[in-house]
C-alpha cells in the first residue's frame, strides 16, 4: 500500500507533534518585541499552507486575541493598514509573489512588521529593512510546516500581551497530539485505524466538507486543501451557520452528478446548542437528497486539542487517499507547472 509514497511523506505526519515545542523555540530565538500600545489590528498576508496558520490563529484565539485580525490571500494590502497595524507576512518559501506584492503596498504605511519564512526574497527584504524574522527550518512542504508557523506566532503574540490567557507551556498539547498521530499510523497501531477507514469510505467520492464557526471554521478548509494537494482529489467546503443561509438550498439539486458527492461534517461533540440544532437539521436536509453523509468528531477537551485532533486526522485521511489513488502525496505537479508558466511570463 505504501509504494506510492516514494518521498516518505509519512515522516512529516509522524513528526508533527514536535513542531509544537519547536514553534516556541523559534519564537524564543527571534525574541521579537511588539509595541502593543500602537497595535489596533493585525493584518496577515499568506497563501496556501502559510495562510492556514493565520486562519487558525484567528479562529482558536477568537475569545482571546485582543485586537481584530484579518487574513489576506491576495496581491494587495487593505487600505486600513497603517502605523497602528501589525503586519504578519508569512511565506514558507519566502518567494510567494502575492505576499511580496502585498508587502510593497505597505512600505510607506508605518506598520510594524513580522516576517515568518524559511528564507527567500521575503526574508532578504526584511533583513534589509531591519524587520524581525521568525526563521523556519527548511526542507518541509509548506502545508506540512503548519505547526512551526502557528505556534511560533502564538508564542510571539502571547508573550507580547496580545493574547489573553496565554499558555507558555504547551507540553500537554504536544503529548496529546503525539498520541493522536499514533492512532492513525497503520504501521504503528493495529486494529481500527479511523483515518484509513474514512479514506476508504470517501474514496471515489467528491467530499463536501462542513465545519462550524468560530473555533472549527478553518478545519474544513484545512481538510479541503490537504485533500487537494496530498490526495489529488477535488473537495468543496462551507461553514455553519453561514451555509444555512444559502448553500443548504443547493441540496435540492437533482442531477446524476449528486451520486458522486459525500457530505462530511467535522464536528465538536458539544457545540453551542443553536449550532448543534443547526447541524442536526442540516443533516436531515442533506440525507433527503440521497447523498451519503458521515460525521467526524474531534477529540480532546481544550480548543487547541479539538482543533489539532481534527487537523491530524484530516492530514492522515488525505495521505491514505493519495495511496488509494496510487499518488505520491508529496508531488504537486499542477502547482509546479503553474509556477513555471508564471515565471516564464516574467
Amino acid at each position: 500500500m505504501y509504494t506510492p509514497d516514494k518521498s516518505n511523506f509519512r515522516q512529516f505526519l509522524n513528526d508533527f507533534h514536535s513542531q509544537i515545542d519547536a514553534g516556541k523555540k523559534l519564537s524564543d530565538t527571534a525574541a521579537i518585541t511588539i509595541d502593543t500600545d500602537r497595535v489596533n489590528n493585525i493584518v496577515y498576508f499568506g497563501m496556501g499552507g502559510s495562510a492556514i496558520a493565520g486562519d487558525l490563529l484567528k479562529d482558536t484565539l477568537f475569545r482571546q486575541l485582543k485586537v481584530p485580525m484579518s487574513i489576506h490571500r491576495t496581491y494587495h494590502a487593505p487600505a486600513y493598514t497603517n502605523k497602528n497595524s501589525l503586519v504578519i507576512a508569512c511565506s514558507y518559501s519566502g518567494n510567494t509573489e502575492e505576499v511580496l506584492s502585498a508587502m510593497k503596498d505597505i512600505k510607506d504605511s508605518g506598520a510594524q512588521v513580522i516576517v515568518i519564512s524559511s528564507g527567500g526574497q521575503l526574508s532578504k527584504n526584511a533583513l534589509e529593512k531591519n524587520d524581525p524574522v521568525i526563521s523556519l527550518p527548511a526542507g518541509y512542504p509548506p502545508r506540512m510546516a503548519l505547526g512551526f508557523m502557528f505556534f511560533s506566532l502564538y508564542h510571539t503574540l502571547g508573550r507580547n500581551g496580545l493574547v489573553e490567557e496565554y499558555q507558555e507551556d504547551l507540553s500537554s498539547l504536544s503529548l496529546f497530539v503525539k498520541e493522536e498521530i499514533a492512532k492513525h499510523d497503520a504501521t504503528r497501531h493495529s486494529g481500527h485505524i479511523l483515518a484509513f477507514e474514512l479514506a476508504k469510505t470517501m474514496h471515489h467520492h467528491i467530499p463536501v466538507l462542513y465545519s462550524s464557526s468560530p473555533f472549527l471554521q478553518t478545519i474544513s478548509r484545512r481538510w479541503q486543501n490537504q485533500l487537494h494537494e496530498n490526495g489529488k482529489v477535488l473537495a468543496f467546503r462551507n461553514v455553519l451557520p453561514e451555509m444555512n443561509h444559502n448553500e443548504i438550498v443547493g441540496w435540492e439539486m437533482e442531477l446524476p452528478c449528486m451520486e458522486n458527492l459525500m457530505a462530511v461534517f467535522l464536528e465538536n461533540e458539544n457545540p453551542m446548542p443553536r449550532i448543534k440544532m443547526r447541524i442536526t437539521h442540516t443533516i436531515e436536509v442533506i440525507k433527503k437528497s440521497g447523498v451519503p453523509l458521515i460525521e467526524v468528531y474531534s477529540s480532546g477537551e481544550t480548543v487547541f486539542e479539538k482543533v489539532f485532533s481534527l487537523i491530524v486526522l484530516g492530514d492522515w485521511v488525505s495521505y491514505y487517499i493519495a495511496l488509494l489513488n496510487k499518488k505520491d502525496p508529496m508531488h504537486i505537479a499542477n502547482i509546479d507547472y503553474l509556477k513555471q508558466q508564471l515565471a516564464q511570463a516574467n
